[in-house]
């Protein structure tokens, strides 16, 4: 169990590191977004870098599923389903001629909804600690509700998008930011 943890941490340790420069990129880039003149480079650039995010996470998320291994198949299946999901995704923003901050919003949304599910079904299960429970049910629905704020994120102005895409990082990293921090000795049996 300590080994699937440090799996666990590892892929969410480098989650919270790409989430955390994503936000600092975009707290710096907001400002061109608003000139007219900039609004265009600076977007593409926003494209750019959450494409390679995306194909990034997927790479690693597909080998930690290796990591698991025949023993876990829930976990084999969810971080092969996660990879191909961030790498598809990555690809596609890669290679649109299309994209632009909304099109991040739509592709990010599903990613969004998955962890939300995920930390609602992990809270599902821990009746022995009412309030681990309480804070994954919430944040799960947090998740939810800013998963569905990035599809509504398809109608925004560039500015406001990349707005929408700050803040769903930094909650996101938020709430990944325990587990990181979760120490909990497993006694072997």
């Amino acid at each position: 169990m300590n080994y699937e943890l440090k799996l666990h941490r590892l892929t969410f340790g480098i989650l919270t590191m790409m989430l955390a420069g994503f936000v600092v990129f975009l707290l710096h880039i907001r400002p061109s977004l608003a000139d007219e003149r900039l609004e265009v480079i600076a977007s593409l650039i926003v494209v750019i870098l959450a494409a390679a995010m995306f194909t990034i996470m997927g790479v690693i998320e597909g080998a930690i599923a290796f990591e698991f291994g025949k023993k876990h198949k829930r976990e084999l299946l969810s971080y092969l389903l996660l990879g191909l999901l961030s790498l598809v995704s990555g690809l596609y923003l890669a290679f649109s001629k299309g994209a632009s901050l909304q099109t991040i919003c739509v592709v990010a949304a599903p990613h969004a909804l998955l962890f939300g599910l995920g930390e609602l079904r992990i809270a599902r299960h821990l009746e022995h600690h009412p309030s681990y429970k309480r804070g994954l049910f919430l944040n799960g629905l947090i998740e939810i509700i800013l998963g569905l704020a990035l599809i509504a994120g398809s109608m925004f102005s560039n500015e406001a998008a990349a707005t929408l895409l700050g803040y769903v990082a930094l909650l996101s990293m938020l709430q990944v930011l325990p587990v990181l921090f979760y120490s909990h000795k497993v006694v072997p049996q």
